[in-house]
């Protein structure tokens, strides 16, 4: 009894550890980088091309409280555009440059709205389809192209093949390494906390990505070697928990994965922008290879965004992603006003009922949700499961 305490007293010590995300990337955080900013929002836009420019990528997240954007905007707008339109009217002077993408009717307002009123930040849209086939592809490379020819204006040079070969090699081993962290974050969920996981998530798409990279390869490492040695104290404690997964769009939502990781959730799988959607997908360059067309053919390969209009091949990725890690239950978590997941969920919710497995609906406001109306709803949905 005495040393079983003591194993658990380890346990905790060493779970306050690898929680502690500030200590393991305080280069990550710490960062001098001076090189300039380049802003995006969406998960289809080519960091890799902001890389070779000379840019570090900064997806741009909001502020919290929504003030001056309000007169902009109806009432009834996606919560992430205010929020993230507030953040530009303060802190627009620290891009070199904002880069959209033609994700939703929304975001396109919102491009023209940067247009109109901050006419001092050069803006892009870039032109996503909504399709995957061959002629699609061409279509992406091409507008992939004239992005390239925008980046090389606001930095008055030529990007070379040797700039983008080494930004590839560069976003992949972070992919990848995320990815990695992701296998991990599912295998040992008693060590890492859904709250850790998602911050790293959130740092690797606003910081340098050499620094955060370096910095995650030191964290994954320390990782499996506390795993290997506790892995036999572990598993017990997951034993009997139902496997979740969480579908939804933006959710950067702090207060939400705290609230998760207190109630020992067990998320062994998730379908999100800022997760999966993000890592997911290598390129690969050859010597003679267009490499427009492999950029275009990764990002539009990727596990898909609910805008795209193969609704039915979403459906089936999700469905892989339930046989394969043996989901019990869904959780669906949408920002409000998003009329493109929105008109998804029906369908989802009816594969879901031919596949035997419970979904929960949430819907929350940007930055701002009322916590115990949905701990309530969370914890009747496991014990149900």
């Amino acid at each position: 009894m005495i040393q079983d305490s003591k194993s658990r007293v380890d346990l905790d010590i060493l779970k306050n550890k690898i929680n502690d995300i500030s200590a393991f990337f305080k280069n990550t955080l710490s960062s001098t980088d001076n090189r300039p900013l380049v802003g995006w929002f969406c998960t289809y836009t080519p960091e890799e091309l902001i890389v070779a420019g000379g840019f570090i990528p900064v997806r741009i997240f909001g502020r919290k409280k929504i003030i001056k954007s309000e007169s902009y905007f109806p009432i009834n707008f996606c919560p992430y555009i205010k929020s993230s339109w507030e953040s530009l009217l303060s802190d627009a002077d620290n891009f070199k440059a904002v880069i959209f993408t033609n994700s939703c009717d929304g975001m396109r307002r919102f491009f023209d709205t940067t247009n109109k009123y901050l006419k001092d930040t050069p803006s892009y849209l870039l032109d996503v389809p909504h399709l995957r086939g061959a002629g699609s592809i061409d279509f992406f490379a091409n507008n992939i192209g004239n992005m390239k020819r925008f980046i090389e204006n606001l930095n008055g040079k030529k990007i070379s093949r040797r700039e983008i070969e080494n930004a590839v090699s560069l976003i992949n081993r972070k992919r990848k390494l995320l990815k990695k962290y992701s296998q991990i974050f599912t295998k040992l969920p008693e060590l890492i906390s859904i709250s850790s996981y998602f911050k790293v998530m959130e740092l690797s798409m606003i910081s340098a990505p050499e620094i955060f990279t370096d910095d995650l390869e030191r964290y994954l490492k320390f990782i499996m070697e506390a795993g290997a040695e506790n892995i036999t104290k572990l598993q017990p404690n997951y034993k009997n928990t139902p496997a979740i997964m969480i579908i939804g769009n933006f959710i950067t939502e702090e207060k939400l994965w705290g609230m998760l990781s207190a109630m020992n959730l067990k998320l062994a799988s998730d379908d999100l922008c800022i997760s999966s959607r993000y890592f997911e997908k290598q390129i690969e360059l050859g010597d003679d290879s267009d490499f427009l067309d492999l950029i275009a053919e990764r990002y539009l390969n990727k596990p898909q965004c609910m805008r795209m209009a193969d609704l039915g091949l979403k459906l089936k990725e999700i469905e892989n992603n339930i046989i394969k890690n043996n989901i019990e239950g869904v959780i669906f978590i949408s920002l409000k006003f998003c009329d493109t997941v929105l008109y998804s969920f029906p369908l989802l919710k009816q594969k879901l009922n031919q596949l035997g497995i419970p979904a929960l609906y949430l819907e929350i406001e940007y930055n701002n949700f009322s916590e115990g109306q949905l701990k309530t709803r969370v914890q009747a949905f496991l014990e149900m499961l």
